[in-house]
């Protein structure tokens, strides 16, 4: 049994599993809230600061076995039954301590959308890079407030750029918008909120500028990617079909049978976990109140 307890503060935690797991050469990077706060150097100004209950991270496949075991002997509780039925996907883990759940993406973010990082893991940061970061967030169908808030940071703490510059790369923006209708069309409603969401933030006005400005570049980035033949066909269909997921979810702790759990609420299309995943945190507006990553 471990004897490592995981720091109650979960940007420090973060901190301390990235050095660790560095250390025994496993690429894990983190997502989420807290990967918005840790991506920059700069203190978020305090409307834009929340708390971050969960951790969540992206691992390849290669070391999803060392990553689980690494977790396992940091003191982190699995929850067998789930990793049994999904560790190809994802994996469950949990901090007793501190009441905190750590989610780990196998390969593929998959919720409202599906995203690829298998080979978009940085080599010299604790998170994924801003964009991708921005993608995650930018996918959930029914966004909540967070996920605004976490945007409208994203777009403070890092210029859209090209080539490689550090930033927000608009060519991976491009790339995947301008490949599904999908993804562009949720990501395209959801700048929509994020730009209302600024007018009422309460940032100061240059920094609500430089917000308005990064959000214009990203607007203009999904207007001239190239789009495949793919996103022209199904943007013939259009909004007549959903064009998402919204993974169904239900509220465990430890433990619990899943088979005895109720679902929060039906969903209109397939869950990506079906009713086994305790709270993905990225599906919609509508998942557990107590998800804060």
């Amino acid at each position: 049994m471990s004897t490592t307890v995981p720091s109650a503060e979960p940007i420090a935690e973060a901190r301390r599993l990235h050095a660790s797991a560095e250390r025994e050469g496993i690429a894990a990077r983190l997502l989420g809230g807290a990967a918005v706060a840790l991506s920059t150097d700069v203190p978020l100004p305090a409307v834009l600061q929340r708390p971050y209950k969960d951790l969540d991270y992206v691992v390849r496949r290669s070391d999803a076995r060392r990553w689980r075991e690494f977790l396992e002997s940091n003191g982190y509780e699995a929850d067998a039954q789930f990793n049994a039925l999904h560790g190809s996907q994802r994996l469950l883990h949990f901090d007793a301590v501190n009441n905190r759940q750590l989610d780990t993406f196998v390969s593929t973010f998959a919720m409202c959308h599906t995203i690829d990082l298998e080979d978009r893991l940085p080599p010299d940061s604790p998170t994924l890079a801003p964009e991708d970061i921005l993608l995650t967030k930018l996918q959930i169908f029914e966004i909540n407030d967070k996920d605004l808030i976490d945007s409208i940071a994203l777009l403070l703490s890092h210029r859209v750029t090209s080539g490689r510059e550090p930033g927000i790369n608009s060519e991976r923006l491009a790339r995947v918008v301008g490949n599904d209708w999908g993804w562009f069309t949720t990501v395209a409603d959801n700048l929509d909120k994020v730009a209302a969401r600024l007018q009422t933030v309460g940032l100061e006005e240059a920094d609500a500028q430089t917000v308005s400005a990064r959000l214009a570049e990203v607007n203009e980035v999904m207007a001239t990617a190239p789009k495949s033949i793919r996103w022209r066909a199904r943007a013939r269909i259009g909004r007549r079909l959903p064009w998402y997921d919204l993974p169904e979810e239900v509220n465990l702790s430890p433990g619990t049978d899943l088979d005895s759990a109720t679902p929060l609420r039906g969903r209109r299309s397939a869950a990506r976990f079906c009713r086994n995943c305790r709270c993905t945190g990225y599906g919609n507006s509508a998942s557990s109140e107590g998800c804060m990553s």
